[in-house]
């Protein structure tokens, strides 16, 4: 069992060390790529298509530092001093541009949110001085208009009339936040992001210049870590990376009544955990990478505060941004790699129930070029129109003679020989999301001279069980009309083609196409293939 979203999804599962390599905390991160086809339409121009492709990127991260201190819940005499607990959190998502690529931010979560306070103190001495105060704060707005009127109609004799006339408009505007979109041939993706501040609030904000959001949540009872800047430049005594800062009386008068020190917020006692999310397009060009790096970069603050032998309060927070290291398995997590067009890839069967591609000049995402004697080959890609099988070059083109590798004809796929260059391969990409239904792998294919050739199937990285099938027959020849099936699985286990060499996920089928009798041959072998397809029976 997988949630529904899972084929499209890459999660890192991470740990955060601070600068000393003191575990504080982990940070679940998630990605989920959706392909998008963009038909919007300016003018006539818009027939011309450009040559790229585009990809919906959605990221989430869910930060968590810990409090070490935080299980302590034991009563304890009169306290002095709070240390050491998170007041700040700086977070940021950016996608890394590179050539050939760019991107758009669409949207982001949370936007900024205020907590609401309601407080009220006083504090008294002998002398008969009593300081009080009272606060409010209502996050959100809210806007409510009433229109009445009334009227009243009298008629001769016993008749009467009267009329009243009321209308109510009520606005209100929540933190709650829900978006979502349906993109590309049925496919959707929703995003929510949910979590509690209490005490905190959070700050968001966009980088013109890379179009990624930046996060900042903080501490805003009973001391407010955000507009509380103003430094004394004296620090703290059992930490020089902490520096004193001016609190105005309200808050003070929360920390400390003349007898007892109050704690700071829940969160900041006993860790945070927030949610934080953001979507771009992205726009790859044909002949580009299909790569991109997003970095996550989170920074926080510690805060303390005491009371000394006068009774007088003082507020401490790091002086500069504390560097968080995101690790995974010990190595640095903080940039991750997404291959866009193989995380979108659409799972067989779901919306159609054969995957297929036919190798025309028009199909191609990359055309194939064969050697020169100045250039190797270029190793080509293409991907179904229902984004749900991709095929790559996967030839190792280390030495190659000229006219060595693929060519595109107006009818087929053409495979080139050389003495030098004895061996071509490509792979195919798909994903299957069931484990009852069968599956076959049909080839539409035939050999271009007088030597056949030699294709070598290995499927999932099973070296060991590779399938071979020979392909001795010219175009329009052989009664299986140049058609090849091969079982990929065959749930019927009464049968003697009983198999399964599928698996859920993402799954690859590496051919290696090669003349038969070897190297002897190659100059007199050659290979056409029409159309691959993978159907769900």
């Amino acid at each position: 069992m997988f949630k529904e979203k899972d084929p499209y999804t890459y999660t890192r599962f991470c740990k955060l060390f601070s600068k000393s390599g003191t575990l504080i905390g982990e940070a679940i991160i998630e990605y989920q790529v959706t392909s998008y086809d963009d038909i919007q339409i300016a003018d006539f121009s818009s027939v011309g298509k450009a040559q790229n492709r585009k990809f919906i990127v959605v990221s989430s991260q869910r930060i968590t530092i810990y409090n070490p201190e935080s299980d302590i819940l034991a009563p304890t005499p009169n306290l002095d001093v709070y240390e050491n607990y998170p007041a700040m959190i700086n977070c940021s998502m950016s996608p890394v541009e590179s050539s050939g690529m760019n991107y758009r931010l669409l949207d982001y979560s949370p936007k900024t949110i205020n907590t609401q306070v309601q407080s009220s103190s006083s504090t008294g001495d002998t002398n008969g001085e009593t300081n009080e105060t009272s606060t409010t704060r209502t996050e959100g707005s809210s806007v409510s208009q009433t229109n009445s009127y009334s009227a009243s109609v009298g008629v001769s004799g016993d008749l009467s009339a009267s009329y009243q006339y009321s209308q109510t408009v009520s606005r209100e505007q929540s933190i709650a936040q829900q978006k979502g979109s349906a993109i590309n041939v049925g496919s959707s993706s929703s995003q929510e992001a949910s979590m509690s501040i209490k005490d905190w609030g959070g700050y968001a904000l966009v980088d013109p210049e890379d179009a990624s959001p930046i996060f900042i949540f903080g501490q805003e009872y009973p001391w407010n870590a955000i507009t509380c800047r103003k430094s004394t430049e004296i620090a703290y005594p059992n930490n020089t990376d902490l520096v004193q800062i001016v609190v105005p009386k309200t808050m003070l008068s929360r920390l400390y009544n003349g007898g007892t020190l109050y704690p700071p917020s829940e969160l900041s006692m006993f860790g945070i955990d927030f949610i934080m999310k953001a979507s771009w397009v992205v726009a790859i060009d044909n002949n580009a990478s299909d790569e991109i790096n997003i970095n996550h970069t989170p920074y926080y603050y510690l805060g303390a505060h005491t009371v000394n032998s006068d009774q007088e309060v003082s507020v401490y927070i790091s002086q500069y941004p504390i560097p968080v290291d995101i690790k995974l398995d010990g190595a640095d997590a903080s940039s991750t790699t997404l291959n866009l067009p193989l995380l979108a890839l659409a799972p067989v069967g779901v919306e159609y129930k054969s995957a297929i591609i036919g190798f025309i000049p028009r199909n191609f995402i990359i055309k194939p070029i064969p050697a020169n004697d100045t250039k190797s080959p270029t190793s080509f890609k293409i991907l179904s129109s229902t984004n749900d099988l991709l095929i790559k070059d996967t030839s190792d083109y280390v030495n190659c003679g000229e006219g060595a590798g693929f060519t595109a004809t107006e009818t087929a796929l053409h495979a080139n020989f050389t003495v030098e260059c004895t061996k071509l391969q490509m792979t195919a990409y798909f994903k299957i999301i069931d484990s009852s239904d069968d599956y076959r792998l049909y080839l539409k294919h035939w050999k271009s001279d007088s030597v056949g050739v030699l294709l070598t199937l290995v499927i999932n990285e099973d070296k060991e069980n590779p399938i071979s099938v020979y392909v001795d027959a010219a175009e329009a020849e052989g009664g299986e009309h140049n058609l090849t099936s091969i079982i990929l699985r065959n749930q019927n286990f009464t049968s003697v083609e009983y198999d399964d060499r599928l698996q859920l996920g993402l799954n690859s089928i590496e051919i290696s196409i090669q003349p038969i009798g070897g190297e002897s041959n190659a100059q007199n072998s050659g290979y056409e293939l029409r159309a691959i397809s993978i159907e769900k029976e």
